[in-house]
């Protein structure tokens, strides 16, 4: 369980999030959006606990909270070999670097990933492949709580519908809760059982997927879902 009790935070000054009440429960499949520089990463942030908010209350029953970040590219060492970046995380958040056979290489051949390529430099595969092992440096260690940040942001159509299949799969195996975090409400619309809008640095609208084209929705998640259609 997640719970964001009248959360409020700024940058020197400048009102980011203001009085944000949200509860999500354990193994639920969330998916946040709204437009750039409506607070989105800040949320993230908060719920990481890189940042402490100025007002209000984050509570979690567990400290196993990890991102996955938009840009894969940047989140390796081009100096370092995949199988190298994989095992560090192995001995040092989950001291089962003894076990990278176990862990690692069935997940690979879930994200259609041949262990050859643990050989190579993340230079040396595709950006849709460097997303996947992005993906795979993450949950193999089996978080609580999986927040993805734009991660399909940069990938093309076909690779970005494999990586939301894989999602799916991998979420309903864990079972761990997972928050989406995108612009693009069509792709949240494929993934979340439930989406979370930020408009005015605060919560606008909190419905069920199956309800997005409700006329109870808000008039800014209308807006989105137009652009949707268009």
């Amino acid at each position: 369980m997640l719970k964001l009790k009248n959360v409020s935070f700024s940058y020197a000054e400048q009102p980011v999030l203001e009085h944000l009440n949200l509860a999500i429960s354990a193994g639920e499949l969330i998916g946040v959006i709204g437009e750039s520089g409506s607070g989105k990463s800040t949320l993230m942030e908060l719920i990481l606990g890189e940042l402490e908010p100025d007002e209000g209350i984050i509570d979690s029953n567990t400290q196993r909270i990890l991102p996955i970040f938009q840009q894969a590219s940047q989140s390796f060492n081009p100096r370092q070999r995949l199988k190298i970046a994989l095992q560090e995380p192995l001995k040092y958040y989950a001291n089962a670097e003894k076990s990278f056979d176990q862990i690692v290489l069935p997940l690979m051949e879930q994200l259609d990933l041949d262990k050859s390529l643990l050989n190579r430099y993340p230079g040396q595969v595709s950006g849709g492949q460097l997303q996947r092992f992005n993906v795979l440096r993450t949950v193999m260690l089996q978080p609580d709580i999986l927040i993805c940040d734009e991660i399909t942001a940069s990938l093309d159509v076909i690779a970005e519908n494999k990586l939301i299949d894989i999602l799916k799969q991998i979420h309903a195996e864990q079972q761990s809760t997972m928050i989406m975090i995108s612009h693009d409400i069509a792709v949240l619309n494929q993934i979340v059982d439930r989406i979370i809008v930020l408009n005015k640095r605060t919560i606008v609208d909190d419905f069920k997927t199956q309800d997005l084209f409700s006329d109870e929705r808000n008039d800014y998640t209308k807006a989105l879902i137009d652009v949707y259609q268009e």
